[in-house]
């Protein structure tokens, strides 16, 4: 029998000895994460590496969680080399700053024949000079392939698993390693070019310095991981009325509620949607004293440099991926019976877990963190 219908089969039992198939039924709760530990070999006691790798191949979001790590991996070792390996989509999130001195990319979406020889390729440009540590935050089939391939003297692959936020996962990888407890630091070291090609972006599309910038991000992936967009537009002209300016951003506008608040907030929104680059829209968002946004990658990308950020996670697992630190507020789901679970559509069809987040518990939530970072 195939896997996947074995694994189908096997999750309607689960469901039905639950009670789960009857239509007043909870959602199946998505069963409690598992750590697998670390694997790989430690750096000598005191060694400093001269030449590191850091892997993050793909998932823009985890992939923006990786910077304030990599920020504070860069403070800890000031003489070292420190590299990225990223899928080609995710290039400018580190081309960009400078606590990175190079950066390798792959295009992930190839065919398996296609990626393999890729990384084959890459195995040999980044053999010499030799690496002296790889940090593999994807451990993939295809990260811990690489990693082997170029057999560096230390090595280690996160624990995918771990009921711990991702930055924690990251984090723990550095110390595991050697590079010993480690701050995360959320904070902007973007170039000086792209900061100031984001100011000249801004300027030209009308934004007012003496007024605070709020980013609205309605970006959710899924159905269950969207905030009401009737919410978001209440949300912007309640703010705009209080004296912010709002803006938009985002690489395409994929959703319909993007549309809609669009074109309801139009002309007086700054709207940046599709019109960016990775690192400009880090360097936009860096501009920013607040955004408010689904969980997502532009999500993930402001909090990394210590935007104040409020974001509604929904169906999303927020033990897994929330946002940490005193610049966040995260209304997340776990609380409920059928929180986190981890699907497109809502089983019990109200979407309770963003539907119960009001407008006012929103500003009352950027309010406070503003006030908290002194905005």
């Amino acid at each position: 029998m195939p896997g996947s219908l074995l694994s189908r089969l096997r999750l309607r039992l689960r469901l039905r000895l639950r009670g789960g198939l009857g239509a007043e039924a909870p959602a199946l709760s998505v069963p409690p994460l598992a750590a697998e530990g670390m694997m790989g070999r430690r750096l000598p006691a005191g060694a400093v590496p001269a030449r590191v790798l850091v892997i993050r191949l793909h998932a823009f979001g985890d992939t923006a969680i990786t910077l304030p790590a990599i920020a504070a991996l860069r403070d800890r070792l000031p003489g070292s080399r420190l590299e990225v390996l990223t899928d080609v989509q995710s290039a400018g999130v580190f081309s960009g700053r400078t606590d990175v001195d190079a950066v390798w990319t792959t295009d992930t979406r190839r065919g398996s024949v296609a990626l393999a020889a890729a990384l084959w390729r890459l195995s040999r440009a980044l053999a010499a000079p030799p690496l002296a540590a790889v940090v593999d935050l994807q451990r993939s089939r295809w990260s811990v392939a690489l990693t082997r391939k170029l057999a560096p003297p230390a090595w280690v692959a996160f624990d995918r698993f771990a009921p711990q936020s991702a930055l924690t996962r990251y984090l723990d990888a550095l110390a595991w390693i050697g590079f010993g407890a480690l701050e995360a630091r959320c904070e902007s070291r973007l170039r000086r070019a792209e900061v100031a090609v984001a100011g000249e972006l801004l300027a030209s599309a009308g934004r007012d310095p003496g007024r605070p910038l709020v980013c609205l991000n309605p970006a959710g992936g899924w159905p269950t991981k969207r905030w009401p967009v009737e919410r978001y537009l209440s949300l912007g002209m309640q703010m705009r009325r209080q004296g912010w300016q709002l803006m938009l951003l985002g690489s395409r506008p994929a959703a319909a509620g993007l549309e809609r608040l669009r074109g309801a907030l139009a002309p007086e929104v700054l709207d940046f949607v599709g019109r960016t680059t990775p690192a400009q829209a880090a360097a936009l968002l860096g501009s920013t004293s607040l955004i408010i946004s689904d969980d997502s990658g532009l999500m993930h990308l402001a909090w990394a440099q210590g935007v104040p950020t409020v974001a509604m996670f929904g169906a999303s697992r927020a033990v897994w991926s929330r946002p940490e630190g005193r610049h966040s507020h995260v209304f997340a789901s776990e609380d409920l019976a059928c929180g986190a679970c981890m699907r497109p559509e809502c089983r019990r069809g109200d979407l309770w877990c963003l539907d119960r987040v009001s407008v006012d518990e929103v500003l009352a939530a950027g309010a406070a963190l503003c006030g908290r970072a002194g905005a």
